[in-house]
């Protein structure tokens, strides 16, 4: 049987917000022939990382507009996303979360 995955998502498994979006969005991952890896040491990440069948790493915000492309209904935010001023506002907006997201969702004070 041949193999259909297309890409490796790795994403932190000690974030609790993380892991609730890759359980939540799992269905269209599966869809999207991707399969979820949790990072070794995923604190230590700054960002999710998506290894594509050709070897190409994907990073940050990179990841959600790839993964938006690959579903049908989904396609146009993710290509509207690769317009230069969506993108920038997008990634500033990923960082801020990505940065703080151990404290987001756990009922801690957080400042964004």
């Amino acid at each position: 049987m041949k193999n259909k995955t297309h890409a490796t998502l790795f994403y932190d498994d000690t974030c609790r917000m993380c892991r609730g979006g890759v359980r939540k969005l799992g269905f269209l991952l599966k869809k999207a022939h991707v399969e979820i890896e949790p990072f070794e040491n995923g604190a230590a990440e700054p960002e999710m990382k998506l290894r594509r069948k050709d070897g190409r790493v994907l990073g940050g915000v990179d990841v959600i507009f790839f993964l938006l492309r690959k579903v049908w209904w989904a396609a146009p935010a993710g290509w509207l996303g690769m317009l230069p001023p969506v993108h920038w506002v997008a990634n500033k907006l990923y960082e801020k979360v990505a940065a703080n997201r151990h404290c987001i969702g756990t009922g801690g004070a957080c400042r964004i």
